[in-house]
């Protein structure tokens, strides 16, 4: 995780940068992910992002405000959609379901990957568009998806890229966080009631700070368990 005021020389040391909540934008923000996207980089963002500037206020001219050029969509609104309720999504890979909000997408030189099913008035408008920017592109989400939909959205991203990618067991998060001495700490999270079990060699020889324990191998996470992990 780094600040979204993260300085372009350092921002380009990543691939792939993803903003799942970039609500409020800084200035020079905007200016910042347009030269790391222009120059290569691959950057995700959505329905949300882009609505305040550093007062707090919502930005005029519709959204992602500052980030409407990066993206190449202007979102005309954001429906909310009832608890419980969810609206579809189709296409190429992705056949999946959206929750809590759906953005009302134009598409200003970004390309369709999918779109809003059912028979809601934004039934056929673009769900998930790519904006190919300089170099590299820029990804727009416009409802959050499904754990299906969202893996199928990614994974041809992933490949693209060549990122490699670890698997953890359904409701088990994992991140990797970076100490200022340059030490590496992995957080493993147990999300359920119920015990995990899992193997991850990158994990291996990394030292559990909570026990004391050398991972080799097997992990067990308790019910809503929490490793924390000081990698080599």
């Amino acid at each position: 995780m780094i600040a979204s005021t993260t300085p372009l020389a350092r921002l380009s040391q990543y691939d792939l940068a993803i903003a799942p909540a970039l609500i409020t934008v800084l200035p020079g923000v905007a200016e910042t992910l347009e030269a790391y996207v222009a120059d290569g980089g691959t950057f995700i963002t959505g329905y949300m992002a882009g609505i305040h500037d550093e007062h707090d206020l919502v930005v005029p001219g519709g959204y992602p405000g500052k980030l409407r050029r990066l993206m190449g969509v202007w979102v005309e609104e954001i429906d909310a959609l009832a608890p419980g309720e969810t609206i579809e999504v189709h296409g190429g890979t992705v056949d999946a379901k959206g929750e809590i909000v759906a953005s009302i997408i134009h598409r200003e030189g970004a390309e369709r990957l999918a779109t809003y099913g059912g028979d809601e008035f934004y039934a056929g408008h673009s769900a998930l568009t790519v904006n190919a920017y300089g170099k590299g592109k820029a990804y727009f989400v416009g409802t959050p998806l499904d754990e299906t939909g969202m893996s199928a959205f990614m994974a041809p991203i992933i490949k693209e890229l060549d990122l490699k990618s670890l698997d953890t067991p359904e409701d088990v998060s994992l991140s990797v966080r970076y100490g200022d001495g340059g030490t590496r700490y992995a957080f493993l999270i147990n999300n359920s009631a119920a015990d995990k079990r899992l193997c991850l060699s990158e994990l291996n020889g990394g030292t559990e700070l909570l026990t004391g324990t050398v991972i080799n191998d097997l992990i067990e996470l308790k019910p809503y368990g929490v490793d924390v992990i000081a990698l080599r």
